[in-house]
């Protein structure tokens, strides 16, 4: 007699399987097993009851995956960088010092500029300075003003003041930039358009600063939008935005009817379709707001409530870049953690501030691992905040990186010794389903 085939197992069977693997790895080495098994897996239905894992940092240097012990390290890949994104720039429209290395790493490559839903916003740029005094320079006995770009997240405490970043034109503006998009994951990537010169003119104003950003996912249901690419325009006078959805490819620009300061406030965080920036150093009197779904600015208040005890707190208390975060906490409330040193010890506060509320309240008081000179917040996502700590006489490149959970206080290390060539100030967390859990997003 014929043998009979083995009864197929129902695919709504094998989600209530799936659904009760603890753990994004566990479902990885699910998918592995067979074709049906990764069909079923990677419907949109496990993308909402897992949420993406951290699976390293990206920074110029290219991906940096996490280790072990960190539960994320066995899904985290090795060896991904940016050489699929073919170079759109000549490296002579940039300034490249004489004897400079030709790949040193600071001259004009791909550089990631956010990260977000699995896809990387590269930034195609230059990092060498040129000596400029008084924003001019003299040519042919001839005074000549230049635009300098100054991406101030980008350069060290020490050279935040004589070391700019610039392209060689004589007048920066809008147009100039080169981006992309890439899910290095699959090594799939998409140039974009430049903002077209008369778009980019129409402000009749100096650029000051051009800092590019990827929308969130507004959708909640497992699917994926598609990107949309939103550049803040810092003018002398004027905030504008330009705007590029991937549905149409084209650039749009948006002059929002107030337009806000954000001059000193250069770190930023998403939280809920929202970006939030504060001031690198210290305090301010309120967070800027930027929705992304109406493309409309707010503020909040942010010296009321126990913040007012904060910033009473001696200044070298403060003295960390990125001091105070806001992170992505319970529906309905704003949460946030400022790093606070005192007497050789890091503590992080957890304040927050419910809707119905116009008083921030402080949540709990986490004391951070003791071993450490020096602890510096780095950035949060996902519902997690990530912080450095270098022991005394270590290189700032060489530290270790940890990541604390919001909801339950977790810390967790991620990284180890970093090398030199990491550095955690542009240092960008990146979460993503691997290709065994999900389709690439581009």
């Amino acid at each position: 007699m014929a043998t009979q085939p083995p009864p197929t197992i129902p695919d709504e069977l094998l989600e209530e399987i799936f659904i009760r693997l603890p753990t994004p790895d566990a479902l990885a080495r699910a998918s592995a097993a067979c074709t049906s098994f990764r069909r079923v897996i990677k419907g949109r239905a496990f993308r909402t009851l897992h949420r993406p894992p951290l699976l390293g940092f990206m920074d110029a240097g290219g991906f940096h995956p996490a280790q072990a012990p960190h539960p994320s390290a066995p899904l985290a890949p090795c060896g991904a960088d940016f050489s699929f994104v073919p170079a759109v720039v000549s490296s002579s429209s940039y300034y490249v010092p004489p004897g400079a290395q030709e790949d040193d790493g600071e001259g004009p490559r791909w550089r990631p500029c956010d990260v977000r839903d699995g896809r990387v916003l590269l930034d195609w740029r230059s990092f060498y300075p040129r000596s400029v005094h008084m924003w001019s320079y003299r040519q042919d006995c001839a005074r000549r003003q230049v635009s300098i770009l100054m991406d101030s997240s980008e350069l060290g405490d020490e050279e935040r003041c004589d070391r700019p970043t610039w392209t060689k034109q004589e007048r920066c503006n809008a147009a100039d930039f080169h981006l992309a998009v890439c899910d290095p994951l699959s090594s799939k990537y998409v140039l974009l358009p430049t903002i077209p010169e008369d778009l980019a003119a129409q402000p009749q104003d100096r650029l000051h600063g051009f800092e590019p950003v990827l929308a969130p996912n507004t959708r909640d249901d497992g699917e994926e939008d598609p990107f949309k690419v939103i550049c803040i325009a810092r003018y002398m006078t004027k905030l504008v935005l330009f705007v590029l959805p991937a549905t149409t490819m084209q650039w749009s620009m948006l002059e929002p009817p107030t337009s806000p300061s954000l001059e000193r406030m250069s770190c930023f965080d998403c939280v809920r379709c929202c970006f939030y920036w504060t001031r690198p150093y210290g305090w301010s009197d309120h967070l800027m707001v930027l929705d992304t779904r109406t493309l409309r600015f707010s503020t909040v208040d942010l010296l009321t409530g126990y913040h007012l005890e904060l910033s009473d707190l001696p200044d070298e208390c403060f003295a960390h870049r990125h001091a105070n975060a806001v992170v992505m906490g319970r529906e309905g409330v704003l949460e946030m953690f400022s790093l606070v040193g005192q007497h050789g010890s890091f503590a992080l506060y957890h304040t927050s501030l419910k809707n119905s509320s116009q008083q921030w309240k402080l949540e709990k008081i986490i004391q951070l691992p003791g071993q450490y000179h020096s602890i510096c917040t780095m950035r949060a996502a996902e519902g997690f905040l990530f912080f450095r700590g270098a022991p005394e006489g270590i290189h700032v490149g060489n530290v270790d990186c940890y990541s604390m959970e919001v909801k339950t206080y977790e810390i967790t290390e991620v990284f180890t010794k970093m090398e030199n060539t990491f550095n955690p100030r542009r240092a960008l967390p990146y979460f993503s389903f691997p290709p065994l859990l999900s389709e690439p997003t581009i």
